[in-house]
């Protein structure tokens, strides 16, 4: 049975999204609790629990259910819930999604990749809520929608940055931010890289190598990257990354 999350819970939901064995879901859920609480109407939480132990946390954020699970779930339970609260989408490991049994054929798969270290210490800038707007046309540059994006982005990283549960490094040139790289979620053990980007007529440059490097090493966690392409899974084990064993997935409902 999955419960609605209280305050009384989220300190056992935040340490079980912290150790999970899906870093990369677990570190989201993590940051998003911490930016949003259970009171503000932006997120729902849900969790659940075998004998005072939780054993899975999930949350619904934009229509989407993202969740992590530990072996005693309900993953029967778990299967239905999306559909029952509405969500469109499904985030989740491939392991949980085998465990809860969904019927789903169209799941797309992505590569996990962590950080193993690298001799360079390149320098970048700090992302700060101040300059998101100098990185918005680089990260969305070849998004036809990124007017549509930008309040709602803007919005949600700016929040996090000001309270300190992601971060970012930007590089610069011709006077102009042409590189970045920003986490999406963070533990306190773990960090979460969601976008790395390069203006196009900068790339190749070894701008983004830069960025990418820059925050990993600037952390001092765990870094991990989730890529569907094995081509950008290449360039990031140039990086110092490699493949892990987990893989996750995502499919619509």
């Amino acid at each position: 049975m999955l419960k609605l999350l209280c305050k009384e819970k989220e300190e056992g939901f935040l340490s079980f999204c912290q150790n999970c064995t899906d870093k990369v879901n677990g570190a989201v859920l993590y940051t998003r609790l911490k930016a949003y609480g259970t009171d503000s109407g932006e997120a729902l939480f849900w969790y659940s629990e075998d004998k005072d132990k939780i054993t899975s946390c999930s949350s619904l954020f934009d229509g989407v259910f993202t969740f992590v699970s530990g072996n005693n779930a309900p993953f029967s339970d778990i299967k239905l819930f999306p559909h029952i609260i509405g969500a469109s989408e499904v985030l989740c490991s491939l392991d949980s999604f085998q465990k809860t049994g969904f019927e789903e054929k169209s799941i797309r798969k992505s590569l996990v990749l962590k950080f193993k270290g690298s001799d360079k210490s390149p320098a970048a800038s700090e992302v700060t809520a101040e300059n998101l707007k100098e990185i918005f046309p680089v990260i969305f540059e070849e998004n036809p929608d990124k007017d549509k994006i930008f309040p709602y982005w803007y919005t949600d990283a700016s929040h996090k940055l000001r309270h300190g549960l992601i971060r970012g490094k930007a590089v610069y040139a011709d006077g102009k931010c042409v590189s970045v790289c920003i986490t999406s979620g963070e533990t306190n053990n773990t960090a979460v890289i969601s976008s790395a980007a390069t203006l196009k007529a900068y790339r190749k440059k070894g701008f983004g190598e830069c960025a990418v490097i820059s925050l990993t090493k600037a952390s001092g966690k765990e870094a991990y990257v989730v890529t569907d392409s094995v081509k950008t899974a290449e360039w990031y084990e140039k990086l110092g990354f490699e493949l892990t064993k987990n893989t996750l997935c995502s499919f619509s409902l």
